[in-house]
């Protein structure tokens, strides 16, 4: 499939070819831009088509290109861009087609004329075009024919190219060409044709006079023949011949073609319909002549004599056409996330080197164009190396192994010669030289060859020399103490012991830090220490513990900790942050029920059940909805939910605000309420991270990683349900809170009480304390938990 692309910018300039002429510089403000849509089969020709036609040396990188055209002395903008029929959404039962919007996340430019191209030697190139050619008459755009491959020896066609013109399926086009790559002049005068019946369709839909509707097809000449067979709802029940009889081995009468006069003569008169403006209507069948059967054809005839059968569509996309993508011009939000996803994820489908060979072919192919302008060369090259930099910074154990960074030691040093590029190249070398290059590459699908000792040391002292080299050309900004622009994390230094991290390294130093230690015993004095502490000092503090652990993690440690088995998640170091962060929400869940059923009396017990309650409700209103889950998980516990005389004493207006806050992160309908308010709440915030490991388990499981009929191809509609669930952690992880204080006397209480941590035991503790047939008197021989004798 190939990818349909936005329209291009409109200063892109094309070289002087024939009817090509650039236009003068004080024209560009008044000059419009027109949209032409190149549709075709796979392998029709429209690359080639557009390659003659705008006079490059070699097929358009992407899949549009600009350039200028002067007709009738005005100077207008044109942008071809390429779409293959199987991107239209065809039902065979209803021979119905709708216009795409998106292809691979890319708008679909709204068109102002289309050329309709097939290949004269491949029959399947021309099996779609009817049902493609009544969504272009339905949507009233003008549309030409193309004959392509024109140059092969006209006994080796497989095609008839005069019959299929003159064809009443394509009896609303306004012409027909035969073009052939050694005739650039018939291909620049095809464009000069769809180009003059653009300009006049803008300019009839822009009359405001109520015209009378025409009949659903376009008229370039006088009143057509009278022995012509009139269009009416007869004609929707009649049927002459077979559908496209034009291919070689099926009989067809030959009819006069007006395309050929067409193509000759440029002062005719164009006249076309408006159905309607909006161009992605589903397009039903209608009176035009695009149908593929007739009402009155048995359905068993139907199927023997049809020949437009739709090839079953490709599943998957060719890794050239993400690369592609990825290296585009980003025009949407849909574009950034997938910059952010491919990145993230295209470990699972290929290797480091492998990926960045087909960037640095696609640059040098950029480079080594003589036919583009300097100035749009120059901001491709730093589109795509924006892209390099990026991923240098986000993911820098990706160059670990010993042939992809010499490779980028090697890009680096070129592109410190180039003055345009040696920002980039000092910004790479800092993301560099600030990132420790080790790759673990356990759970990966892919991953490069190992490097020995010797190759590591060789290429260290290569990677100083680089340093130094780069230092004498352009001046360290290094020293300026500030984080780099493109750090995963950038926040503003906080003073007053607030967060100040700015990278991955930094969090995670310090959360190897906030480990749960048995440091005090839990007794009264910890009890009255806690109760004497204010509610948003212990919920802010349990908000900036949780905001290091979850900043800790990088995001696609989220993915390998789903995808290893256990004996795999062992030997993987990396995901030490993410168990980390588990344990973490597994021992405030226990340290919350050992601090309510640390008091004997129920009295005690109640007040600091309601006082966990009101922490809850702060970390609610903080959006910490990890720590939130984690006091739900200690509070609704067995061990605490049983103790009904506690719950008595607590106030009823706080139960009834728990309880909104258990209905939030309440298992019903898949977490619904949890989900719609982690939508809908503004950074900073924190997400019920084990729910969210469970939504890339069913992601990652639920479909192949390649489809196609080889395996060939990346099933990326599966990295797209991954990209829904880890987008929103990534942006969560870019705004910190602005305002945590370190609080130590809450971190002590936090994570440094001794305290049970076997679950049996601590719900043998409740049973002591309230017994199923308990009366409320306390029995002394059930004193105290076993860890005061210790």
């Amino acid at each position: 499939m190939r990818r349909t692309a936005h329209r291009p910018l409109a200063g892109y300039q094309s070289p002087a070819r024939a009817t090509v002429t650039v236009a003068p510089a004080h024209t560009v403000a008044s000059m419009e831009s027109y949209t032409i849509a190149v549709i075709g089969s796979a392998g029709a020709g429209k690359s080639t088509f557009i390659q003659k036609v705008l006079g490059l040396s070699r097929p358009p990188i992407g899949s549009s290109a600009s350039v200028r055209l002067v007709v009738d002395n005005i100077t207008q903008g044109v942008s071809l861009f390429e779409l293959d029929l199987e991107n239209f959404d065809q039902t065979a039962s209803s021979q119905t087609m709708q216009w795409p919007k998106q292809i691979n996340g890319h708008i679909v430019p709204r068109p102002d004329a289309a050329l309709l191209l097939y290949d004269v030697t491949t029959p399947e190139s021309v099996r779609p075009l009817p049902q493609a050619m009544t969504a272009i008459t339905n949507a009233g755009l003008p549309s030409i024919l193309v004959a392509c491959k024109c140059e092969i020896d006209e006994d080796d066609w497989e095609v008839d190219a005069d019959g299929i013109a003159g064809h009443k399926v394509f009896k609303s086009c306004i012409g027909a060409y035969k073009v052939s790559s050694d005739k650039p002049d018939i291909s620049r005068g095809c464009l000069q044709a769809i180009l003059k019946a653009a300009i006049a369709h803008r300019r009839e839909q822009s009359e405001t006079v109520p015209r009378r509707r025409a009949q659903s097809a376009v008229n370039l000449e006088a009143p057509e023949n009278p022995a012509a067979r009139p269009l009416s709802q007869q004609s929707k029940h009649s049927r002459a011949s077979s559908e496209l009889s034009a291919l070689k081995g099926f009989g067809m009468q030959p009819s006069e073609s007006y395309r050929a006069r067409a193509s000759k003569n440029s002062g005719q008169v164009y006249r076309t319909d408006k159905p309607g403006t909006d161009y992605y209507l589903d397009v039903e069948e209608s009176d035009s002549e695009g149908q593929t059967y007739s009402d009155d054809i048995p359905i068993l005839q139907r199927s023997e004599e049809n020949f437009v059968e739709r090839p079953p569509k490709i599943t998957g996309v060719p890794l050239a056409e993400l690369v592609d993508r990825l290296l585009a011009v980003k025009l949407s939000r849909a574009d950034i996330n997938f910059l952010d996803i491919f990145l993230c994820l295209y470990r699972k489908f290929t290797t480091p080197t492998e990926l960045f060979s087909a960037i640095l072919a696609r640059l040098d192919r950029v480079r080594d164009d003589k036919t583009a302008h300097y100035l749009s060369k120059t901001g491709t090259q730093l589109r795509i190396i924006e892209v390099i930099a990026k991923w240098v910074s986000l993911y820098p154990g990706d160059f670990a192994k010993i042939s992809t960074r010499r490779s980028l030691f090697e890009f680096i040093q070129h592109l410190s010669t180039e003055p345009v590029f040696s920002v980039a190249s000092q910004q790479m070398r800092r993301s560099l030289r600030r990132s420790t290059l080790e790759d673990d590459d356990t759970g990966w699908a892919t991953s490069d060859n190992s490097s020995t000792e010797a190759d590591d040391q060789r290429l260290s002292k290569e990677m100083g020399e680089l340093s130094a080299s780069i230092g004498m050309v352009q001046v360290d900004e290094d020293g300026d103490g500030g984080p780099e622009p493109s750090a995963p994390l950038d926040f503003a230094g906080q003073p007053g012991g607030q967060v100040q991290f700015h990278s991955y390294d930094e969090y995670e130093r310090e959360a190897a830090s906030l480990e749960p230690a048995d440091l005090h015993p839990m007794n009264k004095t910890r009890y009255h220490i806690f109760m004497d502490l204010s509610d948003d000092d212990i919920a802010d503090e349990l908000t900036r513990i949780d905001w290091i652990l979850f900043s800790s993690i990088r995001i696609r440690d989220l993915v390998r900790y789903v995808s290893l088995s256990t004996t795999q998640k062992e030997k993987a170091t990396s995901l030490k942050n993410v168990n980390r962060m588990i344990n973490h929400f597994n021992h405030i869940a226990k340290w919350v029920a050992n601090l309510i059923l640390l008091r004997d009396k129920a009295k005690h017990r109640a007040q600091m059940l309601e006082k966990f309650m009101n922490i809850a409700l702060k970390l609610r209103l903080l959006n910490n909805y990890n720590g939130l889950a984690a006091i739900l998980a200690g509070i609704n516990g067995t061990a605490i939910h049983r103790l009904a005389q506690t719950r008595q004493l607590v106030s009823p207006e706080v139960q009834k605000r728990f309880a909104r806050a258990v209905v939030l992160m309440g298992t019903q309908k898949s977490h619904s309420a949890y989900r719609l308010a982690w939508e809908n709440s503004p950074p900073p915030r924190i997400p019920f991270v084990p729910l969210h490991l469970r939504d890339l388990v069913n992601a990652e499981e639920g479909s192949k990683t390649f489809v196609g009929p080889n395996g060939e191809r990346v099933n990326w509609r599966k990295f797209e349900v991954l990209g829904d669930v880890l987008l929103p952690l990534m942006k969560s992880q870019g705004t910190a809170y602005p305002n945590l204080v370190k609080n130590m006397l809450s971190r002590e209480l936090i994570l440094g009480c001794r305290m049970p941590t076997d679950d049996e035991e601590i719900y043998q503790r409740s049973i002591e304390l309230e017994s199923s047939n308990s009366t409320g008197v306390f029995d002394p021989a059930k004193k105290k938990f076993p860890w005061f004798a210790k």
